[in-house]
């Protein structure tokens, strides 16, 4: 049995390992298709590099544009629009800061709200519902009393409570995650009867 939980963990090892090779290297193949006619030759080249690209209210092909607007709402667009950044095809265009990199975020100041901030209060709201979702069942589990209902008919109070716990999803996550609480336990998991997987390190 020690053999095979030893082989088990080697092969574990050696398909990450493996694997890290592979996304770092790429094993795509290079796309070699022929040249075809060009598409939509009428159109404006829209490639661009984010240092040629000038503020929107400076761009004569977007003024251009906004000339064109009607209505209200288009006129409000525009307006709001003229604040980004755009290309010679007279289009804003989002930059995504390299945020990992080391002052990679300062590279790209007055762009924040283009991906960055979004991006950061779109997964803070779903860890707010998930862990919610998580902590109600919990809650409802620990009241004993009519839980199945709980689950089925929502209780405000409860659900009260794990909106405020789920709010603090960072902070509980780091919390859980020392302490051993995040994930469960091997022994509480079903396993085969034929084999006996309870000393391998998940």
């Amino acid at each position: 049995m020690g053999q095979a939980l030893k082989g088990i963990e080697l092969m574990r090892r050696l398909f990450s390992i493996l694997l890290s090779v592979f996304l770092v290297v790429g094993f795509a193949p290079l796309a070699n298709a022929e040249a075809g006619p060009a598409l939509n030759d009428d159109r404006a080249d829209t490639s661009f590099v984010a240092n040629g690209l000038t503020p929107c209210a400076e761009n004569a092909r977007f003024q251009e544009r906004a000339s064109a607007a009607t209505t209200d709402q288009a006129v409000a667009r525009f307006d709001r629009y003229s604040k980004a950044s755009c290309g010679d095809d007279g289009l804003p265009h989002l930059i995504i800061g390299p945020t990992i990199e080391p002052f990679g975020a300062l590279s790209m100041r007055g762009h924040e709200g283009d991906v960055l901030i979004p991006a950061h209060i779109f997964v803070f709201i779903a860890g707010i519902i998930g862990w919610a979702g998580r902590e109600y069942l919990k809650l409802a589990r620990a009241s004993k009393k009519d839980a199945v209902d709980k689950e089925l008919f929502i209780d405000s109070d409860l659900l009260r409570d794990a909106l405020v716990k789920g709010a603090q999803w960072p902070l509980m996550a780091n919390k859980e995650g020392r302490s051993g609480e995040l994930r469960e336990s091997n022994k509480n998991i079903t396993c085969s009867p034929e084999s006996d997987y309870s000393n391998v390190p998940f």
